[in-house]
């Protein structure tokens, strides 16, 4: 845990409400009993409160599982469970967590998000996402919980398909590549056990991948970058669909841990180069067509946790330029670590702006550009785009233990307008997107964060952070809402919009993509977190 101006219970139990985080979550309304964080009765404190929440979620996962199969244990959930009658068993699914307890001496209530799918009998696939409001009452013993009442939600959220969107085509598509088998398909513990962590391999290393192609044949190829002492591998698209590795000359497999990649033609001559990310710095590899790649230099950076890559003409001088974000600053032993706080974080790295010069020479430009207004933050993504519509890249930054940034790009120069246009956003951010959601021809925005129920749970206690300042309170809770999507109104500042986009769980990266074909944006989110063997295991 990094030094904070909060005491150490307070962090703590706010690692707590922003962090645990499980699957299958949703933010529906609150139950009806009062609204999150009104007081709850004296005596049960944090602790007590989530060993009844744990009880109960684990009556409502039984209770969630009889429903996916068709099976109503209450009469209150027939009409819930009657659809999912006969639905074929390995297909069923069931998710359930309480986001919401307001608790009494000897009774509680709860709230809790629950998530249906399943293949039905005949035929076609059905999901359902809803809530459950259920009242309990506790031994005089001090035994288990019991289930007075349970009630399904109004307005379920449901979803019918005749067939999924997607199908799993790994060892379709990789599974002949020996890489795959050797390399790829083993896990991070694997690995952790055999390379030495002065390559640059840890248990919370993070590694990026770009989609580019690379040999001219029309087909988008893969670049999966890998941790230190593993070497980064190019799978090129074949023309029946499969993929195969690059041959030992491409160039393209250096062993630096490498945790983010871009194909951007950076020399302009039509083919799709290189830009890699590593503690040494921004690595770049000319491409000279065919998918063999030559080192063309190193972008010294002045942090060596790079997070992200984006590129963009931000001066419109017709020669791409890089933006590199970063988490963590670089620091000597001993040094004083700064001014940590989970809230409001100002000790990251600093990002950098490189300006693309041609002929392989960059500048570094961030100072004189604006970009190094409200510098130093934990930055793990970075977008560009047009929103104001006035032909030049703006850029929008996710940070993590904090606000976000929207810089406005006005003719080469940046100005930081996110509190004043709406923007800013307040959380764990992980990535943004840009897109027109509503098709009203003005640029949107979604921030991937992270969703938590039991973050949801915790802040609305009232022994959570105990008189804290104003306005404090708010801000840790907004950590556990999750993914935010902004919507720009027409006089270019931003309005939140809620409901299910909310809900990506642990998200880490999301993008806009009309997934179905219908010409309205959807919203694609990658998410998950570390797991192993344990089953408590985070």
């Amino acid at each position: 845990m990094r030094p904070s101006l909060q005491s150490p219970t307070a962090i703590a139990t706010a690692c707590l409400a922003a962090c645990l985080v499980a699957c299958g979550e949703r933010a529906p309304a609150p139950p009806q009993e009062r609204t999150p964080g009104e007081p709850t009765a004296a005596g049960v404190d944090l602790a007590e409160s989530e060993r009844r929440a744990m009880a109960a979620e684990g009556v409502l996962k039984g209770i969630a599982r009889q429903i996916v199969a068709g099976d109503a244990p209450l009469p209150e959930l027939e009409a819930f469970a009657a659809p999912f009658a006969g639905s074929v068993g390995p297909t069923r699914h069931s998710e359930v967590h309480i986001f919401d307890i307001a608790n009494r001496e000897s009774t509680f209530t709860t709230a809790a998000s629950i998530e249906c799918k399943a293949q039905l009998a005949g035929g076609g696939w059905r999901a359902v996402v809803s809530t459950l409001h259920a009242s309990w009452s506790l031994p005089a013993d001090g035994g288990a919980p019991e289930l007075e009442s349970c009630t399904p939600g109004d307005a379920p959220q449901v979803a019918t398909s005749p067939a999924p969107w997607f199908s799993e085509r790994t060892g379709e598509v990789i599974g002949g590549e020996p890489a795959f088998h050797h390399h790829l398909a083993r896990g991070l513990d694997h690995w952790l056990a055999r390379v030495e962590a002065a390559h640059g391999i840890d248990a919370f290393i993070r590694n990026g991948m770009a989609l580019g192609d690379a040999d001219g044949d029309g087909r988008d190829d893969l670049y999966v970058c890998q941790p230190g002492g593993l070497p980064n591998r190019l799978l090129l698209h074949l023309p029946d669909g499969t993929v195969a590795e690059a041959p030992d000359d491409a160039g393209a497999d250096i062993l630096d841990h490498t945790s983010a990649a871009l194909f951007v033609d950076l020399d302009n001559d039509g083919d799709q180069d290189l830009a890699l990310a590593t503690p040494a710095g921004i690595v770049l590899l000319e491409n000279d067509g065919a998918a063999k790649f030559s080192p063309r230099g190193t972008l010294r950076t002045d942090s060596s946790d790079c997070h992200a890559l984006a590129a963009a003409d931000y001066d419109l001088d017709g020669h791409l330029d890089l933006y590199v974000t970063f988490a963590l600053g670089d620091r000597l032993p001993g040094e004083e670590a700064g001014a940590f706080r989970f809230h409001d974080a100002r000790d990251g790295g600093h990002n950098q702006l490189f300006r693309g010069d041609g002929g392989w020479s960059f500048s570094e430009a961030t100072a004189r550009s604006g970009l190094a207004e409200d510098d130093g933050r934990h930055s793990l993504a970075a977008a560009w785009g047009d929103f104001d519509r006035d032909g030049d890249p703006d850029l929008y930054v996710a940070n993590d233990y904090g606000p976000n940034q929207l810089y406005r790009n006005d003719g080469g120069t940046f100005a930081e307008v996110a509190a004043g246009l709406g923007a800013q956003d307040y959380g764990a951010g992980m990535s943004a997107a840009w897109g027109d959601f509503d098709r009203d021809g003005r640029t949107d925005l979604y921030v991937g964060n992270m969703f938590s129920n039991a973050g949801h749970r915790v802040t609305a206690q009232a022994p959570f952070l105990a008189g804290a300042p104003d306005g404090l309170l708010a801000v840790y809770r907004r950590f556990a809402k999750g993914n935010t999507l902004l919507r720009q109104r027409r006089d270019g500042t931003f309005a939140e919009i809620g409901g299910a986009t909310e809900m990506g769980r642990w998200a880490w990266s999301s993008l806009f993509a009309d997934l179905d074909n219908d010409g309205w944006e959807d919203l694609f989110v990658a998410n998950g977190y570390i797991t192993g063997p344990q089953k408590d295991d985070l």
